[in-house]
């Protein structure tokens, strides 16, 4: 049997790259057996094939290399082994606790954006929804810089607690200003998060059960005067009884290459 590999036919037998076994000699993981001293090409023996599997091995855990060097050298003790699996069994644990909060957060989004596409944009319709609640901030200036301070404080606050989240942003509009006044006048900022976030230490706003009137809109947020004028000649000319004020929920904003900004975002309004 050959008794010397080179370091091609090693990165061809174990389907890596030569420059992957570069590296583990470079980081002392694992040394060529036999170095010729005139042309400096590595060798390879048939035990360093199992050093090899053990690496696969490890990485395949998640091991770090240092981690998998330790094991190596203290080869001869199946405890130290142990103590770095369940170290390891820990650690993706943590993983898989994060990778579920991304998957919510993701499934949020993906939940609400399906669901106004399948609705419809810029037409005005009725919708019945179950009791909803929403965290409830006074942060009234809207289109202004101080708005937008207090929002991103706000949004931080609850960061600090709960890490990365999904969100929608929304406000109270008084229906009674908009009638009397022709005024689209924000009354409350008011924020809803993923499924799984607590939110039972805040003030909230709550959104009873029932029909609301929506209009689902994609466009500038500073330019949302229309679509209330919109659903206002639609409540006159059908004589609906309206319960309660207006609520403008935002799904999610983007910002182009040249700073244009368009929100996915729906208005609804309780009715009788």
């Amino acid at each position: 049997m050959k008794s010397k590999f080179s370091i091609g036919e090693v990165a061809k037998i174990h389907n890596i790259t030569v420059e992957t076994l570069r590296h583990y000699d470079r980081v002392g993981l694992l040394r060529p057996s036999y170095i010729n001293s005139s042309t400096g090409y590595r060798y390879y023996s048939a035990k360093d094939f199992i050093i090899l599997d053990l690496i696969k091995q490890c990485k395949a855990m998640g091991l770090s290399l240092d981690e998998i060097k330790s094991i190596i050298e203290d080869y001869t003790s199946p405890e130290s082994v142990l103590h770095v699996i369940r170290k390891q069994k820990i650690i993706i644990d943590e993983k898989i606790k994060e990778l579920d909060k991304i998957k919510d957060n993701i499934t949020f989004l993906e939940e609400r954006i399906k669901v106004s596409l399948d609705e419809g944009l810029n037409k005005v319709f009725i919708k019945f929804y179950d009791d909803r609640s929403f965290i409830k901030y006074n942060n009234t200036n809207r289109f202004t810089e101080e708005f937008e301070v207090n929002l991103s404080k706000i949004l931080a606050e609850v960061e600090k607690k709960h890490t990365y989240f999904n969100k929608e942003l929304g406000f109270v509009i008084s229906y009674k200003n908009l009638k009397e006044h022709n005024k689209v006048t924000y009354r409350n900022t008011m924020i809803n998060f993923t499924r799984r976030m607590d939110i039972s230490e805040y003030d909230k706003i709550f959104l009873p059960r029932g029909r609301y009137l929506t209009l689902n809109f994609d466009d500038d947020y500073n330019d949302t005067r229309k679509y209330y004028d919109i659903i206002m000649d639609y409540i006159e000319e059908n004589n609906i009884e309206i319960l309660g004020d207006f609520y403008e929920i935002y799904i999610i904003t983007r910002v182009s290459s040249n700073g244009m900004e368009k929100s996915l975002g729906k208005i609804q309004i309780l009715i009788k």
